[in-house]
């Protein structure tokens, strides 16, 4: 490797510390409100799997966002001004499978659907069927998740997932922090969702690469775009597992953990970026598999003081990889497909018009 792509390795982690993170701090602080409508004893074994599963290095932070309230009887006015339901961000609501669904209860869900506020809908005790047959029309604005059995930790991945779904994207990392099972699907989807961004930030940046006088400070911004996208999803997954929001110690603790990812990534770049224009679709590959492959040691860090290195970390790499390419596939054909579309039509000046 050349001594300048040593040195972007170096611009790169000088400007982890000049990132404006204040955005996250205040999304990471907010409350949200999630009313779980159902039996005491339903909602106290639900709440207690969401607050009991998952992972506890830092313990959940913040006010607890679930809160009770029943789903029939005289107490319930879902649609009075001052009702506390009108505050909440998600309705989890929760049904006993084994019992016939009540007319009020039945009245009770149209009248929560009228309130358009996202929703969850358990319903609890039964088996998945084999042939569910249509949903019932009361179920019809809601994600609807089956939960057979509320002690199996299956249960608290089938409920975080759905409530993840459905929660407003600027509420799910307080979320996270506050609820402990929400914690690994919310990792998941960070991850996912940033190796995306940066394997697409890859293939735009692609072809300005094979330009020489383009290469050398495209190239710099390439790795500043890249490098900040991770340190700022580290950030999040910090965060997200209920670690301090001081962005300077958290970066100052995850940077040996991560480094490797960093580096693994950099250097296949620099390989690939030797590889004229049949080299796009590797270095894309590549993009998706440093991001994916640094967001899960730093996320394992995070939740279980959990170190991956050695045979693990190559498998990681070897995997995220194969991955990778399987998504960069994907992004170059649609990419080309656009691109036949928009030629189709597209101004050709040599033409008369």
């Amino acid at each position: 490797m050349s001594k300048s792509n040593w040195n972007n390795i170096g611009v790169a982690f000088s400007t982890i510390g000049e990132l404006d993170v204040s955005a996250i701090q205040e999304e990471c602080e907010r409350a949200p409100q999630i009313a779980v409508l159902g039996s005491r004893p339903l909602f106290q074994q639900v709440a207690a799997l969401l607050h009991t599963i998952g992972t506890h290095r830092f313990g959940p932070h913040g006010s607890d966002p679930l809160f009770h309230y029943p789903l029939s009887g005289a107490e319930f006015a879902p649609l009075d001004e001052n009702n506390p339901l009108r505050q909440a961000n998600l309705f989890l609501i929760l049904v006993d499978g084994q019992q016939p669904l009540a007319a009020e209860t039945t009245t009770t869900l149209h009248q929560l659907a009228r309130l358009a506020i996202p929703t969850v809908i358990a319903i609890c005790g039964i088996a998945v069927p084999d042939n569910p047959g249509p949903l019932r029309p009361e179920f019809a604005q809601a994600r609807v998740v089956i939960l057979p059995d509320l002690n199996a930790p299956q249960a608290a991945e089938a409920l975080s997932a759905a409530l993840i779904e459905r929660l407003p994207e600027d509420l799910r990392l307080a979320a996270a922090r506050a609820i402990p099972a929400l914690r690994p699907t919310y990792a998941r989807e960070l991850v996912a969702s940033i190796s995306f961004v940066n394997s697409s930030y890859a293939l735009a940046s692609a072809i300005p690469e094979q330009i020489p006088i383009l290469s050398v400070p495209f190239a710099a911004a390439d790795i500043l775009v890249l490098t900040k996208n991770q340190a700022l999803m580290v950030y999040r997954l910090a965060l997200a597992h209920g670690a301090a929001a001081d962005f300077q110690s958290r970066m100052a603790e995850i940077i040996p953990v991560v480094g490797a990812g960093f580096i693994w990534r950099q250097v296949a770049r620099t390989l690939i970026g030797l590889i004229p224009f049949w080299g796009v679709l590797p270095k894309v590959a590549v993009a998706y598999a440093g991001t994916y492959t640094t967001g899960t040691i730093a996320w394992r860090w995070f939740a279980e003081g959990e170190i991956i290195d050695g045979e693990r970390l190559k498998e990681l790499a070897d995997e995220s990889l194969r991955v990778g390419r399987e998504r960069a596939a994907a992004l170059l054909d649609a990419a080309q497909n656009q691109t036949r579309k928009g030629t189709k039509h597209a101004w050709r000046p040599w033409r008369k018009r």
